[in-house]
């Protein structure tokens, strides 16, 4: 574990493999150990940097909000300070905000980019849900039935009609040794639902893989075709399987796409 201090916040990381480097970006209140299952495959191929956005894990957890540019800027930042850059990124939903941002504010740092269920703006429901998920945190909802409250949202019925597998799912949660705080995830629910990317997308000409699941009901499908079509080297891709959490449920379909795309763009 190491830790830099970069765009005013002291941020923790993790560099780990070989080959060209590529930047994984976490969603909302997560920490890097939402790439624990894709992190170490990837790193048979690529130089793999995760890292703990502000407010979660062992970084810094500024007073809020964190606006999503600020999310962005750490992210390029850390990338010059480390000196791996240009880096291929990966964001994962609120991540994919992030890497949006990236795309606009800061194209010099990447190579390739993949949102993975991800959106340029939020809608009314996605705002609904994130209002319910804030009040279960602020009464202070045992962190297991929070995550069972929102795995439907996440999971496909294939998991879900398993409840051992469910309740294993959710039990992870209590795992965590560095839980986000009720601080650092109102920080970053307020920056993430106000952000709309929609009219700087078309400026971001960074080739990018619009990735989603055809299953997707936080994030649907449309808000992907969306990105897609305002991103001028944008690819949309819709795996049939796999809904908000795919890179979890659906792991090898879901990195064979991402490996695919990115192993496209690598040096000979």
């Amino acid at each position: 574990m190491s830790t830099a201090t970069v765009n005013g916040v002291t941020l923790r990381y993790d560099v780990t493999g070989d080959g060209p480097p590529l930047l994984l970006i976490a969603g909302l209140g997560s920490s890097s150990l939402a790439w624990a299952a894709a992190a170490p495959r990837l790193a048979q191929s690529w130089t793999v940097i995760t890292f703990d956005n502000r407010g979660t894990g062992l970084s810094e957890v500024p007073p809020g909000p964190y606006a999503i540019d600020d999310l962005g800027d750490d992210a390029a930042a850390l990338v010059e300070h480390l000196g791996l850059g240009p880096v291929a990124a990966v964001g994962w939903s609120l991540g994919g905000s992030v890497l949006q941002s990236m795309l606009i504010r800061h194209p010099e740092v990447l190579t390739r980019a993949v949102l993975l269920n991800a959106f340029p703006s939020y809608t009314g429901v996605q705002d609904a849900w994130l209002d319910a998920g804030l009040a279960l945190r602020r009464v202070g909802l045992d962190p297991v039935s929070i995550g069972i409250q929102g795995m439907p949202w996440a999971f496909t019925p294939r998991l879900l009609s398993d409840h051992t597998v469910v309740q294993a799912q959710a039990e992870l949660s209590r795992k965590d040794p560095h839980p986000t705080s009720l601080a650092g995830f109102e920080a970053q629910a307020a920056g993430l639902r106000v952000y709309d990317s929609r009219a700087d997308l078309p400026s971001a000409t960074t080739p990018t893989l619009v990735l989603a699941g055809a299953e997707d009901v936080l994030t649907p499908v449309s808000q992907s075709v969306e990105m897609a079509e305002l991103l001028p080297n944008g690819t949309l891709q819709v795996l049939p399987r796999g809904g908000h959490g795919m890179i979890l449920e659906y792991l090898e379909d879901t990195l064979g796409a991402i490996i695919a795309y990115l192993g496209a763009g690598r040096p000979a």
